[in-house]
Order: C-alpha cells, then sequence, then structure tokens
C-alpha cells in the first residue's frame, strides 16, 4: 500500500486487491481504519468502479486545473460549493453519480437558496463531472430562475446620500459617487492617481478576494469592463490629492451606507443598487442601451434588458403614448 500527497493537497492511497490496483482519495492524511473502511466494499465483493474520486476532491482538482485562468474570486467561490452541498453528495465517488443523486442534491438546494444560486451549483457540478466522466452531461430539472426587479433609488435619496457622505463621512465620499457613476465595489477598490488621464479615469483592473480571503488586484470581469470615463474636475481632484479612491477595508463600505441610509431615514442602498440607479437614470434620460452599456461595462446590451427591464417598459409606454399622440393628431387633422 502506499499512500502519496498530491498538488492539489489531497493524499492518494494505492492498493491490489484480487489483482486489481484501486486507489483511494482523501483529503486529509488516512487513518488505517479509515483506509480500511474505505476499501470495505472491495473486500466484500462488490464489483470495483473505475476509480474511487470522492467529489469534494474531484472539485479541488478540477479548480486546482484552472487556477491560473480564472478570476481569484471565481476560485474561491468554486473551492466553497463542496462544503455547501450535503456531506453524502460531497463523500460521493463521482464514477457512482448518476443524475438522480444530482436530482435529490438539487431537490435539497432549492429548498433554502435562490433558483440562481441552485443553477450555479448545478453547473459546477456538472462540469466538475465532465471533467473526469467524458460525455457525461446531467439532464437534472432545475427550478425555474424568477426575475426579480432590483430596488432602485431615486434621485431624492441619491442626492441626499451624497451630500451626507461628502459632509459627514468625507473619507468614502468619491468611493461612493463612483458607484453611482456606474462602477461595481472592485472596480473603485483598487483605482489610484495613476489611473486619471486629465479628468479621464481609465478603468483596467479589479480588487476580489482569493480562496485565502486575501485582497488581490486582476484585471476587470470581463474584456468589456475595461473603458474609460470622464469625471467631474472636483472627484478627479479628490482621487489626485489623496493618490486614491478609497484607502479603507473593502468591504466597510456598504456598512458606512446602510447606517448613513438609517440616519438620513430612506430606502437601504448599497453601492450596487447605485450602479443600478446609474443605469436606470441613463434609460428614463432615453440614452441609448449600447452607450449604457459601453459606460457600465456591461458585456452586451442584453444584460441590459434583463436587469433593467422595467425602466425599458415605461420607455416603450412612452414610445407608444408619442405614437398615440400622432396618430389621434392625424385623425383630427382629417376630420
Amino acid at each position: 500500500m502506499k499512500i502519496e500527497k498530491l498538488p492539489s493537497g489531497s493524499y492518494r492511497v494505492r492498493k491490489q486487491i484480487n489483482g486489481k490496483k484501486i486507489q483511494l482519495l482523501f483529503d486529509h492524511y488516512p487513518s488505517n481504519k479509515e483506509i480500511l473502511l474505505a476499501m470495505k466494499p472491495y473486500l466484500d465483493g462488490t464489483p470495483i468502479p473505475k476509480e474511487i474520486l470522492i467529489f469534494s476532491n474531484a472539485a479541488k482538482q478540477y479548480v486546482e486545473r484552472k487556477r491560473n485562468v480564472i478570476s481569484p474570486k471565481t476560485v474561491k467561490e468554486y473551492l466553497e460549493i463542496p462544503n455547501r452541498l450535503s456531506k453524502n453528495f460531497s463523500e460521493k465517488n463521482i464514477y457512482e453519480i448518476t443524475d438522480a443523486d444530482i436530482q435529490l442534491e438539487i431537490n435539497a438546494l432549492a429548498g433554502d437558496k435562490s433558483p440562481k444560486t441552485v443553477k450555479n451549483y448545478h453547473s459546477f457540478i456538472n462540469s466538475v463531472l465532465k471533467a473526469f466522466r467524458k460525455g457525461f452531461n446531467s439532464t437534472a430539472t432545475l427550478p425555474k430562475v424568477e426575475i426579480v426587479e432590483p430596488y432602485i433609488p431615486n434621485d431624492a435619496e441619491v442626492q441626499k446620500l451624497l451630500a451626507y457622505m461628502r459632509e459627514e463621512r468625507p473619507k468614502y465620499y468619491v468611493c461612493t459617487i463612483l458607484a453611482a457613476y456606474g462602477l461595481r465595489r472592485e472596480e473603485i477598490m483598487p483605482i489610484t492617481a495613476d489611473d486619471l488621464d486629465g479628468n479621464t479615469l481609465n478603468i483596467t483592473k479589479a480588487m476580489v478576494q482569493n480562496d485565502k480571503n486575501e485582497w488581490v488586484v486582476k484585471v476587470t470581469k470581463t474584456p468589456k469592463s475595461r473603458r474609460k470615463i470622464e469625471l467631474p474636475q472636483d472627484i478627479a481632484d479628490m482621487i489626485r490629492e489623496k493618490g486614491v479612491a478609497f484607502d479603507c477595508y473593502p468591504s466597510g463600505i456598504n456598512k458606512v451606507i446602510t447606517t448613513a441610509c438609517k440616519r438620513l431615514g430612506i430606502e437601504h442602498i448599497t453601492l450596487h443598487k447605485l450602479r443600478h440607479y446609474f443605469a436606470s437614470k441613463l434609460i428614463t434620460e432615453k440614452v441609448d442601451v449600447m452607450t449604457i452599456a459601453s459606460l457600465g461595462g456591461w458585456s452586451s446590451p442584453d444584460m441590459i434588458y434583463r436587469r433593467y427591464g422595467h425602466a425599458m417598459a415605461d420607455k416603450k409606454r412612452d414610445a407608444l403614448d408619442l405614437i398615440d399622440a400622432v396618430i389621434l393628431s392625424d385623425k383630427t387633422d382629417t376630420s
């Protein structure tokens, strides 16, 4: 029997039983008792599968293969998924997992997680199994993803918040107003004075947490996220004066804004809701969708339609009212 540590951090045990070589994988150095327990099915005469590789270990290996080509944030999210699945599923041999097993797991997840989260978990499970089992593809039924219209603050609420932050919490003002200009939090955090060319802000990087909970700087979320926007003179000057857009712990800004909203007596606002405000406001001002997507770094205009359909519906109603007015006017003129 041979025990070796793999690059992923897992331990592989190899042994020959009844003339057949088998291998077991553990996420920690196994005791003799654990090894014997894992080998019990083969000693009992149970048919030996192609290999023993429990799902949690397969998931780690899958992520390690892609670590250098996916975002540190994505690595962190992927590595957390196996711990959020049932113990029975995470410890199941991937070569014995059936679509029925996946469906049972999906059913359990749907009880306390959103349809979008369940869909993401299923996609990850399927990707892991496909990486080790050629031709595998899950056909499990997923809960229907509901389109939830995000709360979007109005002009008065945004103006109150910005005025409060400028007067009472100036340390957080630039960060807050940049969100109202459509920037994501992860794009705001790493901004320095070097990113300014006059009043033009070059958005080329993002700050995210990796699987070690360290904040690291990477390229932006998508190629379309790399963009340039013109800032007001005073905002650009504030960034140049401080040298950065934000110099506090990244997760602290939303706590500060939450407290501000409570004191102002307005709805709860976050940096991401200010980004929603940016898009919705431009839509209501009849800015074309291609321009909005470019300014906000969305990957395509379709993202605008999907996320801000309610605002687009208002725009359609305005267009229909205009047509109605023209048609009725024509009728009046010809009568």
